[in-house]
């Protein structure tokens, strides 16, 4: 089937399949025998053919066979090849911070049996073999299913052509003699009884399926198969094509449809193929683009500009002008919605829109013909980097969790824009983009992508002039964090000489506080410590909130925890957790709970400690911040060990241990591993080397949302809690099932968050978790699934 909007596009787990999927017996039977014996197989054939849909469909039905998962990650959006690894990284969930991406994926991938889905590879084919190549030499059991337009080429590549539904085919079709030769004609006079049943053709049942969905109380009949039939056969058989003719049903009867087809299918401008299925389906489009309004032609194009999607706030503010009024917008968006050009793709309970890859490579096409493709999308960067300024302002407030749910969807545009934006914005624009950016990269955890950035700017712009302080300082801050400390050294110098060249107050205190971080991981303490206090002063005297500002005491704390001052330790992180409080900042507050449980553990205070380093979980679970999970569950484990607790504590060591595949460094720096070494010792010694890894192992398979309920004693810990599982939900814990019996009841995900007094996100996450272990699609799946289990 055509890549859609009812093909949910969630970058991570399978994409929800929110309509029925028609037809490919035979390529869905064949598609499973040849995943399980070749590890890489591609699905090749044009756009529109349901290349996409038929992957996702075949990874359903194989997900058993991958006991480390299947992961979707859709290419169409990316338009920097050298993220390709970065991409795949975020699908299946690896934190990275050395920087290379790729040798870190591919050992997370080395002992998984994985099943990678590669939606959409053919704009970055030599980049998706030459990956695709090295990851499978790597990792023995991994397999890979390919979409693309063309085969990757890769050495033990089995392609599989993905050809059009099946239809009735000209022949069928043929006119008896006496009728007249055209079509209009032939259907005004009737066609004689005995001819061919299209309904019985995959093309047809599609057709039919999706105009009762567009058109309340449609439905194929003896009257009408035949000319559907007909229709099906001049698309080509086409999902995507005969999907855009059946919404026309709206506004024309089918007879219309088909005569309108007969008269304008060949009609093709501007055609860059003599390949028969691609005509056919430009034609298709053509005549969609035909049957829109002025206005909404040119918001079509205009659109197109959005790699990953939009919502109404930046149509309007970047679509309007020129012959578009601002007003005309919402009516505009709404006819390319009704006439399935543009697609509801609501994401975080928020309305988003978004069109399929192939008619915004359409409307692109338009926005060149049209000219000021250019200043388009200048106005869109600008556009962005205003909003990422203002989030800049507002990330030390209540408003941090709105703000990283917005740049997680807008994630894909943002990383497009940089593409053009690096080389061709203003240097103030970019400036402050690239110093908001650099928060929203350390919250999120992505610093190996935020440094690929900030070496593209250091390589290609004159960044020695004014202004540029603050980037220089943020690149040095995700260098650090990675512990590339000589280069660090370097641009926190330049970032420091251009404050004080520029008087910014500003960029000097964020350069400080840059060179006390480093301080810190190189071990100087006390150093640190002076440092860290100069820009803390400094941020004090200009007046201004910054996230990074917060931090400042979280790092004094980890300093006095390394310097054994546990005391001053827990005061100053408590000084954050306080600051975050009184501005209602969730994530460096949740660091602070976490210094302050780990300085309190160091003291043997374990129950004040317990309760710190939960509450930080918590947040961080909420927050969906994978390194701060991390961190928390090592912490807690620490603790539980302590607790005389080994076996607990070391299962979620494996399980903390599996999420970060044993990075050695952390925002805490080098020496946060030397508190490792206390309690798995302890741990070690009361065990025995096999009990302890067999803990360990069993830790590193349990999944992350049964560790963090472990961690935070919502369920009961080891044998008890998979008993305990088995007997009242399968594989599903018992929040899950409490979760499931609500979705069963028709809450939303919020109602849900709101009933069990939990934030909408974990709501979120538990129901995708839900669906990815029953192997559901839909909410009403689970629904029946609680149904029978009550029974």
């Amino acid at each position: 089937m055509a890549r859609q909007a009812t093909l949910e596009r969630q970058t991570g787990r399978l994409p929800a399949e929110l309509t029925s999927f028609i037809g490919r017996d035979a390529e869905l039977g064949r598609l499973r025998r040849l995943v399980d014996e070749h590890r890489l197989i591609t699905l090749i054939g044009p756009a529109g053919v349901g290349k996409t849909r038929l992957a996702v469909r075949a990874a359903t039905l194989v997900r058993d066979a991958f006991g480390e998962g299947v992961y979707f990650v859709g290419l169409s959006g990316l338009t920097e090849p050298s993220l390709l690894a970065q991409a795949i990284c975020d699908a299946l969930g690896v934190t990275e911070q050395d920087g290379d991406a790729a040798a870190r994926l591919a050992e997370h991938l080395a002992d998984r049996r994985v099943l990678l889905i590669l939606d959409t590879c053919e704009h970055l084919l030599d980049e998706c073999a030459i990956l695709t190549e090295a990851l499978l030499e790597a990792a023995a059991g991994l397999h890979v299913l390919a979409t693309s337009r063309q085969a990757l080429d890769v050495m033990g590549e089995h392609t599989v052509p993905v050809t059009p539904l099946g239809r009735p085919g000209p022949a069928a079709h043929r006119l008896p003699d006496g009728l007249p030769d055209s079509l209009p004609d032939a259907l005004a006079h009737g066609l004689p009884d005995g001819f061919p049943d299209g309904a019985e053709y995959d093309a047809v049942r599609l057709f039919a399926e999706r105009a009762a969905a567009a058109v309340q109380g449609w439905t194929l009949t003896h009257g009408n198969r035949d000319a559907a039939a007909r229709l099906c056969d001049r698309l080509d058989g086409i999902p995507l094509a005969i999907e855009l003719a059946a919404v026309q049903l709206r506004a024309f009867s089918l007879d219309q449809v088909l005569g309108r087809l007969g008269t304008h299918l060949f009609q093709v401008r501007g055609r860059r193929t003599n390949v028969r299925r691609h005509q056919t389906l430009r034609a298709a489009v053509d005549w969609s683009h035909e049957l829109c309004s002025a206005e909404e032609r040119l918001l079509w194009a205009r659109l197109s500009v959005f790699a990953d999607g939009f919502d109404l706030d930046a149509a309007e503010n970047v679509c309007a002008g020129d012959g578009l009024p601002p007003e005309a917008v919402v009516g505009a968006l709404t006819g390319l919605v009704e006439k399935s050009i543009a697609q509801r793709a609501d994401r975080g309970g928020q309305a988003r829109y978004r069109m399929l890859d192939t008619l915004r490579e359409y409307g692109a096409e338009r926005l060149t013909e049209l000219g000021g493709a250019d200043r388009l999308r200048r106005r869109c960067f600008a556009w962005y980097a205003g909003l990422l300024h203002r989030a800049r302002t507002e990330l030390p407030s209540a408003a941090q969790a709105r703000w990283l749910d917005w740049f997680d969807c807008e994630r894909g545009n943002i990383r497009a824009l940089l593409g053009d934006g690096v080389a061709t914005a203003e240097p103030e624009l970019l400036q402050d983009a690239m110093e908001s950016l650099g928060r929203f990269w350390a919250l999120r955890g992505t610093l190996g992508e935020g440094r690929q950035w900030a070496e593209r700017v250091l390589e290609t712009r004159d960044t020695t002039g004014a202004g540029w302080s603050g980037c220089l300082a943020a690149a040095a801050l995700m260098t650090t964090l990675q512990n590339d400390l000589d280069e660090a050294r370097e641009l926190l110098d330049r970032a420091l000489a251009q404050g004080r060249a520029d008087d910014d107050r500003s960029g000097i205190a964020l350069a400080h506080s840059g060179q006390g971080i480093l301080a810190l991981f190189t071990g100087d303490f006390d150093l640190a410590l002076r440092l860290l206090t100069t820009a803390d002063g400094l941020y004090r005297e200009s007046g201004q909130d910054d996230v990074l500002v917060l931090l400042i005491d979280v790092f004094r704390g980890v300093a006095h925890l390394f310097k054994g001052d546990f005391a001053a330790s827990v005061d100053h992180a408590d000084r954050a957790v306080r600051a975050g409080a009184e501005s209602g900042e969730l994530w460096v507050r949740s660091y602070g709970m976490l210094v302050c449980g780990i300085a309190l553990w160091l003291a043997d205070d374990l129950d004040a400690s317990l309760e710190r380093l939960r509450t930080s979980l918590r947040i961080k679970r909420d927050l969906d911040d994978g390194l701060g999970i991390t961190l928390a569950l090592e912490a807690i484990a620490a603790c539980l060990s302590s607790r005389g607790e080994p076996t607990r504590a070391i299962r979620l060591l494996g399980a903390a241990d599996r999420l970060r595949e044993f990075t050695q460094t952390s925002w805490f720096g080098p020496h946060h591993a030397l508190l490792r070494e206390i309690h798995t010792g302890k741990a070690m010694e009361a065990l025995g080397e096999e009990r302890y890894r067999t803990a360990l192992e069993e830790g590193g398979r349990l999944p992350l949302t049964d560790a963090i309920e472990d961690a935070l004693g919502e369920t009961p810990s080891g044998a008890a809690a998979s008993s305990s599982a088995a007997e009242a939900g399968g594989p599903l814990t018992s929040r899950e099932l409490e979760v499931a019996a609500l979705v069963a009841e028709g809450l939303s995900n919020r109602a849900i968050a709101e009933r069990l007094t939990i934030a909408k996100r974990t709501a979120d996450s538990h129901v995708e978790h839900i669906l990815a272990k029953l192997g559901f699609s839909s909410r009403a799946q689970i629904a029946t699934w609680i149904t029978a289990q009550n029974a």
